[in-house]
């Protein structure tokens, strides 16, 4: 983001996303925030005004305390690991409602006279439906794949933390934006990004070409984001050429 910062890339014209699937404190997993206690943090504060970071919905659902109290319980006396202040995984909640589904097939099997040992059949037993699980309501489509839902996070740029706007439901494939929420687009920007920046993102456009624009330099990759109506995203990657 610094890079983006040095390039002129925080001014409105792009935006970028950061994937973050283990929103915990620890160095193991990494630190994606903007703070380094070094004499770059002001700059990467403002650059950070450009990153919409995308992670997984987190389970507000009483079943999912319950699981998490039971299972550091658990970690602490069986195995002798203390979570300490860390959340639980999303995943684990997952691999336990994995294993309920399971269940849930095994049982309808054997209670309709059929083999449990025939993995076509018994597979598709647990496709197409859905269950209320510790991670809440599990939707698994007709593929056998699970709709996942993610939160989309924006950094308030009056205390520098990431808060949640706006939430992508899996199971309809809905964007719903949070109450008294909005994205503070980069660069003093009121609006999403156009479709592509003024000269194009490999500075292909004629008027730029014309007036004799060259770019400092360009990244492997950018990631737009457009907003064509209030309950829809979509996401596109562009490909961009490193020459200058």
């Amino acid at each position: 983001m610094l890079a983006a910062h040095e390039l002129g890339y925080i001014n409105g014209e792009y935006v970028f996303m950061d994937v973050e699937l283990f929103p915990f404190k620890g160095d193991y997993w990494g630190d994606h925030g903007w703070y380094r206690g070094d004499a770059d943090d002001a700059k990467a504060r403002v650059a950070y005004e450009a990153l919409l970071r995308i992670g997984l919905y987190e389970s507000k659902s009483p079943l999912f305390d319950e699981f998490s109290r039971e299972l550091k319980r658990r970690a602490l006396v069986e195995y002798g690991f203390d979570y300490g202040e860390e959340k639980v995984n999303f995943f684990a909640g997952a691999f336990r409602d994995a294993v309920h589904l399971y269940g849930i097939a095994l049982n309808e099997t054997l209670e309709a006279g059929e083999d449990p040992t025939d993995g076509h059949t018994f597979t598709h037993t647990m496709w197409n439906r859905n269950f209320v699980g510790v991670t809440d309501k599990v939707f698994i489509d007709d593929n056998g794949d699970r709709k996942t839902s993610f939160t989309v996070y924006d950094m308030n740029p009056d205390n520098g933390q990431f808060e949640p706007v706006a939430y992508y439901w899996g199971h309809n494939a809905g964007y719903s934006p949070v109450t008294g929420k909005w994205i503070h687009w980069p660069g003093g920007a009121t609006s999403a990004p156009p479709d592509e920046p003024y000269c194009g993102f490999t500075h292909e456009k004629q008027r730029c070409v014309d007036k004799g624009i060259v770019p400092e330099a360009l990244y492997p990759c950018a990631v737009r984001v457009l907003f064509r109506c209030p309950n829809k995203v979509m996401l596109q990657k562009d490909n961009l050429s490193n020459t200058m």
